[in-house]
């Protein structure tokens, strides 16, 4: 704290109060802003927002349903909440994602409370961790997404604001309703690792009382209770399918090298990578105290419980980086880590004016030869960027914050106009909304798209797709899995039908039934079109 600047001493910049005032107001009005920019993007996205709609439409709130289909991987904490945001603005982009941003509101407001209570060691960081959290590449990107990770960090971050209250322990259980048991590797495991390597036993007050725990399962345990008695089997199939098969196996098919956490880290805590660094050497440092070590902990005990998952998925870390916001934040102290954090997003500025719009070209599948010029928002984007170079320098991470904050709002604006390339098949729905009559059936072929059904406010049926229907009665599974003759019936009866799916699988299952299949528009590996006799 001695380092000097300027003439005078270096003063971390969330030292001063006022900067929550203003700064926690402008992230939200940022984020919620963004909230209806672009379309639901596949897969993740569009199939929350269907599971949802369907609950609004047939009022059964205790078991997900997708297309029809039960769907119980996760537990209904998004599901409830992305319904209840398209009955208050409708079902569309805004109101599906508004609640998943308001979770990631909470979660940066609890980075706050937890440095200014608990974990009153990072006190002077909070505002400058505030900014940092909320600018960081990996919460630009997942902080606003339809998913269950802004609610699970959300409910984390809380319980580190809370500890060690009973109303801590509340928030895991409503982390246990957003995603189930991985709220306690967020949780207890980091507390449970700085507890068993270090003398000093003063964290296991961080595991709260047991009033706590009643309260947490009086709000988890409910749902998953009701669920087991409506389905037979439901409990096994959560531990081997989805606690283990996740874990110890890739029959997901997402898996990644040991290391593919830490360079999710690197990458998502951009541009604040040279901070970080500084900061967990800081906390290293200072590890008597217990909290840096609940901190380090509380970032590298879910990195390192992630490593060896069969599964992997860049959010998976989202609930962790609060932590390492707050790390960044301590690390601010070092002027060489500013000075490689400004240079870094001048960098990025620069980098992204003259490489983003040969990227945009190559999303949209264009030839090489083909100039492209940026949207003028991404170059301002870009010019905020550099901009942010000189307060972050300087030391001012709440201001360099605001605008960073700022070129991820003009980046988002800008590729708004791009959703079908970036992955929403909005657009493509729309198209087949525009085309089609009254009459005419839409069939989903070989592989699930959950944003037709979303757009078109409909559960579609299937031919060849693969779904999980174990716990699905007879008649469900022939009402919504229906042979290819029902295709050639259906053609029968109206001028078409239309087929979305993979180019060859339409064209064979249109040649298998004598109709000829005329596709109207693509959409990444799949097309649309019709088939008619």
């Amino acid at each position: 704290m001695n380092e000097t600047h300027g003439g005078g001493p270096f003063r971390e910049v969330g030292s001063r109060a006022h900067g929550t005032t203003w700064l926690l107001p402008t992230i939200a009005l940022a984020w919620i802003a963004c909230a209806g920019l672009g379309g639901l993007l596949e897969p993740t996205e569009t199939r929350y927002a269907e599971i949802a709609r369907e609950m609004n439409v047939t009022h059964d709130w205790l078991l997900p349903r997708l297309n029809g289909v039960l769907h119980l991987h996760k537990p209904p904490l998004a599901y409830w909440a992305t319904a209840l945001g398209m009955n208050l603005f409708g079902p569309e982009a805004f109101g599906a994602r508004l609640f998943a941003v308001l979770a990631s509101l909470l979660m940066v407001t609890g980075l706050v409370a937890a440095a200014q209570r608990g974990l009153a060691h990072f006190a002077p960081n909070a505002t400058g961790a505030a900014a940092i959290l909320a600018t960081t590449a990996l919460v630009a990107g997942f902080g606003r997404s339809l998913a269950s990770d802004p609610f699970l960090a959300g409910a984390v971050a809380w319980y580190w604001a809370l500890a060690p209250s009973p109303l801590a322990i509340a928030a895991i259980g409503v982390g246990f309703l957003a995603k189930g048991p991985v709220v306690l590797v967020h949780t207890l495991l980091p507390v449970l690792v700085v507890a068993g390597l270090s003398r000093d036993r003063s964290a296991m007050r961080w595991l709260g009382p047991g009033s706590g725990w009643l309260l947490a399962g009086a709000i988890a345990l409910p749902w998953y209770l009701l669920a087991m008695t409506r389905v037979k089997g439901l409990l096994g199939y959560w531990l081997t399918d989805h606690l283990w098969g996740r874990y110890a196996a890739t029959i997901h098919e997402r898996g990644g090298p040991p290391w593919y956490f830490l360079g999710v880290l690197a990458v998502g805590v951009l541009p604040w990578l040279a901070l970080l660094i500084a900061g967990i050497a800081r906390a290293w440092r200072e590890r008597d105290h217990v909290a840096p070590r609940l901190v380090l902990a509380w970032l590298f005990v879910p990195l390192a419980f992630f490593s060896f998952s069969g599964s992997k998925l860049p959010a998976y870390l989202l609930p962790a980086f609060p932590a390492a916001a707050l790390l960044a934040a301590f690390g601010a102290q070092s002027r060489v880590a500013r000075i490689a954090t400004a240079l870094t997003c001048a960098g990025l500025g620069v980098a992204g004016a003259w490489l983003g719009p040969r990227a945009l070209g190559h999303i949209q599948q264009l030839p090489s030869h083909v100039p492209v010029g940026g949207p003028p928002l991404a170059y301002v984007a870009c010019a905020l960027l550099v901009i942010a170079a000189l307060p972050v320098w300087r030391g001012r991470l709440a201001l360099g914050g605001a605008c960073v904050l700022a070129a991820w709002t003009a980046l988002i604006a800008a590729l708004a106009p791009f959703e079908a390339p970036l992955g929403s098949p909005r657009p493509i729905a729309r198209l087949l909304a525009e085309q089609r009559v009254p009459g005419e059936r839409v069939v989903l072929v070989n592989q699930f798209n959950a944003g037709l059904p979303f757009y078109l406010r409909e559960t579609l049926p299937m031919v060849d797709v693969p779904r999980e229907t174990r716990f699905d009665s007879e008649a469900l599974k022939h009402s919504l899995e229906v042979p290819g003759d029902s295709v050639a019936a259906w053609a029968a009866r109206s001028r078409r039908v239309w087929l979305f799916g993979p180019e060859r699988g339409c064209e064979e299952l249109a040649e298998r039934h004598a109709l000829t299949f005329t596709p109207l528009a693509r959409w990444r590996r799949s097309v649309l079109g019709f088939a008619a006799r």
